[in-house]
């Protein structure tokens, strides 16, 4: 019984309310269900990273955050590409390089947090990239999507 009243009082010291970063908004949908999947993805492990922040549960949640950030990243930005690649997007070398350097920087940050114990350098790494990359270039790029989509009745077969 006493176990019990321990596991309560604890969950009682854990901030349940307003630990969200980022909540997900239709208007950040991509109009291709497995980027937007996967942009909902990386909102939850920004979430994730938050709560444990707040809560002070980081230590054990840093390293593996770090690791699934550059593996996930990788997927989808290889995934994201081809779909550019598909609809002949214009800017798709530029909106590749972006990729490159995004992910150089997410592992110079990741290393850094790990090194620095400080995982609010990751977390203001990772919102600047919602801001500025998810939410600005890949909105462009849904915009093409659209476009190329109206103009050719579905989405271009592979090539």
């Amino acid at each position: 019984m006493m176990q019990n009243k321990d596991i309560s009082h604890k969950a009682s010291q854990i901030q349940l309310h307003n630990n969200m970063l980022i909540v997900w908004d239709d208007k950040y949908n991509l109009g291709i269900p497995i980027l937007d999947e996967q942009h909902r993805g990386i909102v939850t492990t920004i979430n994730s990273l938050h709560f444990g922040i707040q809560n002070h549960f980081i230590d054990s949640m840093l390293m593996p955050v770090v690791h699934m950030l550059n593996d996930y990243s990788k997927i989808h930005f290889k995934l994201e590409e081809t779909f550019m690649e598909q609809i002949d997007y214009v800017h798709a070398k530029r909106h590749r390089e972006l990729h490159d350097e995004l992910l150089e920087q997410l592992a110079y940050v990741g290393r850094q947090s790990l090194m620095n114990h400080d995982p609010r350098q990751l977390l203001d790494f990772l919102k600047s990239w919602w801001i500025t990359h998810i939410c600005n270039e890949d909105l462009q790029y849904r915009d093409h999507l659209l476009a190329s989509a109206a103009n050719h009745g579905h989405m271009p077969e592979r090539k």
